[in-house]
């Protein structure tokens, strides 16, 4: 193995971890940890979102891992040419691929949706206007639509990037 695939490796199993653990572990334990906390879990999310600015490292790692899962794949296929792509692996790696950019997507959805809660529960002082409770209820629902199918697809394209290599199609 080159150094060059050696180094993309690195940085994609590296922020595939951070981004989709993050995701799972945001969605099953934070979120509902923030929820159920009322104004304490307002100041958490607005922590996450305004000082630590979560959703933009989440960003980062995805945009790495898509980046060099592609360049690997570009590799391996030499240039989405070879037969390897039509192989039980580079199927799998595309399917893989494809959960991954579902999962970008929806995920980029949510992470701007948690920044503009974020930013919405940083200027209540004392009790929500109506105008920030009704934008606040908004957000949540769009999380709450959009949250199972980013979910879905961290995992299933974890699940076909691990055993991508062991398919046969």
């Amino acid at each position: 193995m080159s150094i060059e695939m050696l180094f993309l490796r690195i940085i994609h199993v590296c922020a595939a971890i951070f981004w989709g653990g993050g995701a799972l572990m945001m969605e099953f334990f934070i979120r509902p940890a923030l929820l159920a906390s009322a104004e304490g879990g307002q100041r958490v999310a607005g922590h996450l979102a305004n000082q630590a600015r979560l959703h933009i490292f989440m960003m980062i790692a995805g945009i790495a891992t898509i980046l060099a899962g592609t360049l690997l794949y570009w590799r391996d296929s030499d240039g989405f040419s070879s037969a390897w792509v039509r192989s039980g692996a580079g199927i799998g790696f595309g399917i893989g691929a494809v959960f991954g950019i579902i999962a970008f997507i929806f995920g980029a959805i949510f992470g701007r949706s948690n920044a503009e809660l974020g930013k919405i529960s940083a200027q209540i002082q004392g009790k929500p206007t109506e105008e920030q409770l009704a934008r606040i209820q908004a957000l949540q629902e769009r999380i709450r639509r959009v949250s199972p199918i980013h979910v879905a697809g961290v995992i299933l394209a974890m699940l076909f990037m691990a055993t991508a290599r062991y398919l046969s199609f």
